[in-house]
């Protein structure tokens, strides 16, 4: 049995009914199992959701608590992400595959470059200013591979932004599937949806636009599947991480904080954790400037150890409805990182393919339960994962 797993980023479950209303997600979720009561883990940001979907462990055991490791002292847009796979501190679902010794293909998933595990493996990594994005790719990638898939089809790829780059990524899924050794897990991060909502705004025509962008491409791989006569051996999952709110006012909390207290701010979006040597003077500041900074909620050491956060964060702050934390004046539209009881905080996971009956709505379910899963049907081992299998309710 392959497994392919699809990652649509920025949408959640208020968007389910627009997205499932599409003819490809429509056809995969009538066709298999569906929950679109999907707990999303805390921070809500792509890179510690993605490593928690290939994990089953909380931001807390695999150690990836931001999309960046914590720079305040250096420019937003010279600030390095966590690209590589070994900055994780559990196995992943590549990992267990690669030891049942299966081919594992990876396009644009976070957190994964210079993988091991993945022959074909084209990692989500941004250059900096003054690096080049082919060399960045090469070194961090699958250098031959992806080498060939340039030659054979970068001419169809329009730019690297999106939606031109999801665009790329969906015929290299294609591809991957009609070639002559398809592989045995596939997973791919689809990033249309975020950017548009990043750029023009969560209920934007560009957002929606988005939204049937991505309903094609996953139409497109499931029938790339079908082509090459691997549909009753391959179950097809749909995931998501977060949604977004629109929040046009932006706060330069670090600044305040580093002025009034010395404490430091690492933005979320609508939220934000704090550092410092003395937590509690920076927990004053911001009881007493709430309003001031669009603060809603103060979380301290047992709230966050209840929201399973990261282990070195002591204190965050929640943003008010429309408010976000930036480091520099900048236009605000959609954003996230907001808290666990939004309702955007809530995801969905759809899985069809063999074994799984037709039309089965799931209870509610841990996003980190979704790897588990994923390893327990296909036989693979994950026991580090903190998540359970929900397999028995898959079986109807």
């Amino acid at each position: 049995m392959r497994l392919c797993v699809i990652s649509l980023d920025a949408v959640a479950q208020p968007d389910a009914g627009r997205l499932f209303g599409l003819p490809a997600l429509c056809a995969l979720r009538e066709n298999g199992a569906y929950c679109d009561q999907v707990q999303t883990v805390y921070p809500t940001l792509t890179y510690p959701i993605h490593v928690s979907l290939l994990t089953g462990c909380y931001p807390a055991a695999h150690g990836i608590g931001h999309n960046q490791p914590f720079q305040p002292d250096t420019k937003k847009e010279m600030r390095a992400w966590y690209w590589e796979i070994g900055q994780i501190k559990r196995k992943t679902l590549h990992q267990a595959a690669y030891e049942k010794g299966r081919d594992v293909a990876s396009i644009l998933w976070p957190c994964t470059g210079m993988n091991p595990y993945a022959r074909r493996n084209l990692p989500e990594v941004m250059p900096l200013p003054g690096e080049n994005v082919t060399k960045k790719m090469l070194r961090y990638g699958s250098a031959a591979w992806i080498a060939h898939m340039e030659i054979l089809y970068g001419k169809q790829r329009k730019s690297i932004r999106q939606p031109d780059l999801d665009d790329y990524a969906a015929l290299l899924c294609e591809r991957q599937y009609l070639c002559r050794r398809p592989p045995d897990l596939l997973t791919v991060h689809l990033v249309d949806c975020d950017a548009m909502r990043h750029w023009h705004g969560v209920n934007s025509a560009e957002a929606h636009a988005a939204m049937e962008r991505l309903d094609r491409r996953v139409g497109k791989i499931a029938e790339a599947i079908r082509k090459a006569g691997l549909l009753d051996e391959t179950l097809i999952c749909v995931v998501s991480d977060h949604g977004q709110q629109d929040a046009p006012r932006g706060i330069l909390l670090d600044q305040t904080l580093q002025k009034a207290c010395g404490a430091r701010a690492q933005a979320l979006g609508m939220g934000a954790f704090i550092f410092g040597e003395d937590l509690s003077a920076a927990k004053n500041v911001l009881e007493q400037n709430k309003e001031a900074l669009g603060i809603a909620r103060i979380f301290d050491e047992t709230a966050l150890r209840q929201m399973n956060a990261p282990a070195d964060v002591h204190l965050a702050v929640d943003a008010c409805p429309g408010c976000c934390y930036i480091d520099a004046p900048e236009k605000t539209l959609g954003e996230h990182g907001f808290a666990l009881d939004c309702p955007e905080a809530r995801t969905f996971f759809c899985l069809s393919g063999p074994g799984i009956p037709k039309g089965i709505s799931l209870p509610p379910m841990n996003l980190v339960d979704i790897a588990p899963t994923l390893a327990d049907l296909m036989g693979w081992e994950l026991p580090d994962a903190q998540g359970r299998s929900v397999k028995n309710a898959l079986r109807g």
